[in-house]
């Protein structure tokens, strides 16, 4: 609820008066469960990144690898330009620079939900180094390039066939980069 509240009216327009009201419950309340504005936005972020998909490091399906990746690529691409997601990623983007504090939150939730359970599977398959997580920022930022090209340029989103041969596209070329020649 308050999540939408923040995607429809943004950072600035967004008040504890509406979301208490919507959430029907008291003001008082609302402050009980979140200290100010800011501990609101952080909860409302840490929901939407919850909901990224987990590959668990073990996971292997009957098509190997190369599917795991791919149905990842899909489902991340799905969740991240769900009305809600997409939404909270414009919200920062139109007002990062006059709330800075909004960056922590949005950094945790990409570094803590999406990079790191990640970069433990790449791992686990030979693709990321020790203590590392620059092969796996690749591969995300490389996975994430149709909805970056919507945000920051306006291109349309891919529909479920080209969002499927750019999930083909993206995986191949980052296994053909993984320098064992199996890719």
């Amino acid at each position: 609820m308050a999540r939408g509240i923040f995607v429809r009216r943004g950072y600035r327009g967004t008040t504890m008066d509406e979301v208490a009201a919507a959430a029907g419950v008291t003001k008082r309340t609302l402050y009980a469960w979140h200290r100010d504005k800011e501990a609101l936005f952080r909860a409302c972020v840490l929901i939407g990144a919850e909901r990224f998909p987990r590959l668990s490091p073990d996971l292997l399906d009957p098509g190997g690898l190369r599917a795991v990746l791919e149905r990842y690529v899909i489902d991340l691409h799905t969740e991240l330009t769900r009305e809600d997601s997409l939404g909270m990623g414009v919200l920062f983007q139109r007002e990062a620079a006059e709330f800075p504090e909004l960056s922590a939150s949005i950094q945790r939730g990409h570094l803590d939900y999406m990079i790191a359970p990640l970069a433990t599977f790449l791992r686990r398959h030979g693709l990321e180094e020790d203590g590392s997580t620059e092969r796996t920022m690749l591969f995300v930022a490389m996975a994430l390039s149709p909805l970056h090209n919507t945000m920051l340029v306006g291109l349309p989103l891919p529909d479920a066939a080209g969002l499927a041969a750019h999930a083909s596209r993206c995986v191949a070329i980052f296994l053909a980069g993984r320098g064992d020649g199996l890719g």
